[in-house]
């Protein structure tokens, strides 16, 4: 598993880097211990029943909240993510739980230009699983492409003040934790300053005052990918 946060396979360049590497888990207390016994890896962060995604679509219908746990730690810069989904609502965790995929669920990628990296994504061969966030403020999506048996999924993040904080504040927080102790407990809502919040606030009200928000396409419903 180690070799998963090292052998990223090639992205198309208007993505970036991959900034983390993502595994769906049955169990993440398991997950955890088993990353750590065999690689060495930890300390861990867990965010225990977050609801991480706001004004979600899920294959073009808007989204049931789903409630995760989700635990964090760093192999060098790459961040590593394990993500149990508490419960069976429908989503790309339940669809990987389905399929039962047990390798890397997906890339995350942060970029300037959400909808540029957004449009492209889906003029090239990408479909929309996830749609979350607000057009102007801060958009993530999760885009698939797949091509004969192999599946490609990307966690597209718009880089701001609103999310910067979910790979920069956590890298900090993983760093600096006790190593003698593998869980860190913590509150996802926490890691992002108010001050960001509210300048990022600000910044969006006055280019939506002055039409200034670049909008993306809402793709149709589509079916469960298997």
């Amino acid at each position: 598993m180690i070799e998963d946060l090292t052998n990223i396979p090639k992205l198309p360049a208007v993505f970036g880097p991959a900034r983390q590497v993502a595994y769906v888990v049955e169990d993440i207390d398991v997950a955890m211990a088993q990353w750590h016994e065999a690689h060495g890896v930890g300390p861990f962060l867990v965010a225990r029943n977050a609801v991480p995604l706001s004004n979600a679509y899920y294959r073009g219908q808007r989204a049931e909240k789903a409630t995760v746990h989700l635990g964090f730690a760093y192999v060098g810069d790459m961040q590593l993510e394990l993500i149990q989904l508490v419960g069976d609502t429908p989503s790309l965790y339940k669809e990987a739980l389905d399929r039962g995929d047990r390798g890397v669920n997906h890339y995350a990628v942060c970029v300037e230009d959400f909808p540029v990296a957004y449009n492209w994504a889906l003029d090239h061969g990408f479909s929309a699983v996830v749609d979350a966030g607000v057009d102007g403020l801060a958009r993530m999506s999760y885009v698939e492409q797949v091509v004969s048996d192999r599946r490609l999924i990307l966690e597209v993040i718009e880089w701001n003040a609103l999310t910067r904080p979910y790979f920069t504040t956590i890298e900090k927080m993983v760093k600096s934790a006790d190593s003698a102790k593998l869980v860190h407990e913590f509150n996802l809502a926490d890691i992002t300053p108010k001050f960001a919040a509210f300048t990022q606030m600000v910044k969006f009200f006055i280019k939506k005052l002055f039409g200034r928000v670049k909008q993306t396409r809402r793709p149709a419903a589509t079916p469960v990918s298997t």
